[in-house]
């Protein structure tokens, strides 16, 4: 049997898939750069081998790192494609969509506090509701219990010939007769509905305590998510601010120093090889981060 999904989790889900896409997309241009610095670093273990300047290994090992980066790119592109046949799905088009961000960035968050927060959460708003339905059920089975009164007014006409005390008299349209009647009402088995409002009174004692419990769970979750944001935000903040322009300037120094034959090529792998992973690691804390945000959002049911 198939589930109906909620709006929130829809709109995660599309969320989600849209982030990995635009994650995919930045990841696909960074090895992009890679093939093309281990590209040129191939052609010129070439004309070093045929300048009889260096041996073979240099030009096994430019080689080998060449064809390991365009795999890495195919497999990059392949999951690209899963992810864009899953966006389709989830926005029910049958035409293939780019997402308009193909370049990673932090997305805007504000945290606010859980109180506030957590209002938009459906789960937790239906688990109250019905503890307000249970404390409804538990009142009108108290309510059973106790005697039922009763009052009510009558006026009515008695058109024509009546005796009254002895005595005919006539009553024409105009005469009306008006009274009150009251009454009560009481169970004559009290252990039938006795049974019930205690057995209301647990229930709602039990709605009370799972709700209770669901809301702190929810609270302990987004303080939890909002702990993995920041730390996420500082990783993100590590590297824009020193790990990535320290990897650029290896890069460009390493480019420089082998070119010049001041570095071996063992060496110029290695710190190319350094350098570059920053920059994946950069773009992993930064898809960890803007993932991490559309968690804290399907916690607090927001939906745009």
């Amino acid at each position: 049997m198939q589930l109906k999904m909620s709006q929130v989790e829809i709109a995660t889900h599309v969320k989600q898939a849209y982030r990995q896409l635009t994650y995919l997309h930045s990841k696909y241009q960074l090895w992009l750069y890679q093939d093309s610095l281990y590209s040129g670093f191939r052609r010129a273990a070439e004309l070093r081998a045929k300048a009889g300047e260096t041996n073979r290994l240099e030009m096994i090992t430019a080689s080998s790192q060449s064809l390991e980066i365009k795999n890495q790119l195919q497999q990059i592109k392949a999951d690209i494609g899963i992810f864009s046949r899953q966006f389709q799905t989830l926005l029910n088009v049958s035409s293939t969509i780019t997402p308009a961000d193909t370049v990673l960035f932090c997305t805007g968050f504000l945290p606010v506090a859980d109180s506030i927060a957590l209002k938009g959460n459906p789960s937790l708003s239906q688990i109250r509701q019905n503890v307000e339905i249970v404390r409804l059920e538990k009142k009108v089975e108290q309510n059973r219990v106790l005697p039922d009164f009763n009052i009510g007014y009558f006026s009515q006409t008695m058109q024509g010939t009546q005796e009254v005390n002895g005595v005919s008299r006539t009553f024409s349209a105009g005469d009306r007769f008006t009274g009150i009647q009251a009454g009560i009402a009481i169970p004559l088995w009290f252990t039938p509905y006795t049974s019930k409002a205690k057995a209301a009174k647990i229930k709602e004692q039990a709605a009370i305590a799972n709700a209770g419990y669901y809301s702190q769970s929810l609270k302990g979750q987004y303080r939890s998510l909002l702990d993995e944001l920041e730390k996420y935000r500082a990783s993100v903040e590590y590297y824009e601010k020193q790990a990535v322009p320290e990897a650029n300037l290896i890069i460009d120094q390493s480019i420089r120093s082998y070119r010049a034959g001041a570095l071996d090529y063992l060496d110029y792998v290695l710190s190319l090889s350094r350098a570059l992973s920053i920059k994946q690691n950069y773009l992993d804390a930064l898809n960890n981060y803007n993932q991490t945000i559309v968690n804290i959002e399907f916690t607090t049911g927001k939906i745009f």
